[in-house]
């Protein structure tokens, strides 16, 4: 019966990440990703979710997550999932799941092929909240922390460009090469 009642949590818990990444475009964007994660911290107390939106970004300084999201309309969300079941001064497991709900390239735009599908580009996302949300479901005895940085990477006027230098949080600059390699800055 145990094994049954975690199977059934499992199996819940998977269905909701593959409906996220089912979701389409133009309803799964970072905000809608950032409610999802709330939505699981108020279903859940034993998970503490934080979203920082773009404001506390640039407080922060995390000049190559904004500068993936500035060519959309959609303002970035950096989502933050914590499970604390764990001895007190245990180390968490960290988990990072790419959030990008549509990637068209940017400026180094995709051909047409190639940007059907790209709403899996957040399925990382998806994948961490859902692993947070099972441990806590599961009550077990794991520290874990999920980090999920979310944007759209779109081509506009606004959008970053090749030989664009940014400086990410720590301070180091990136040169940018390709606008199609945004997993790596965000």
């Amino acid at each position: 019966e145990h094994g049954l009642a975690q199977g059934q949590i499992m199996a819940e818990e998977i269905a909701l990440v593959k409906n996220w990444i089912n979701t389409p475009p133009n309803v799964c964007n970072p905000t809608f990703l950032a409610q999802q994660a709330v939505a699981l911290g108020k279903r859940n107390k034993k998970l503490s979710v934080a979203v920082l939106n773009e404001k506390e970004m640039r407080a922060l300084k995390m000049g190559a997550l904004l500068a993936v999201a500035q060519g959309s309309i959609q303002p970035p969300k950096f989502i933050t999932l914590q499970y604390n079941g764990g001895k007190k001064n245990a180390k968490p497991i960290v988990f990072v799941g790419k959030g990008i709900t549509m990637d068209t390239g940017g400026v180094c735009l995709k051909p047409s092929t190639g940007v059907v599908g790209m709403k899996y580009d957040m399925s990382g996302a998806a994948c961490v909240m859902g692993v947070l949300s099972i441990a806590a479901r599961l009550g077990l005895p794991l520290n874990i922390i999920g980090l999920v940085p979310t944007a759209e990477n779109m081509l506009s006027g606004s959008a970053y460009r090749p030989d664009d230098i940014l400086t990410s949080m720590s301070g180091q600059t990136i040169e940018v090469l390709n606008t199609d390699a945004e997993g790596r800055l965000i």
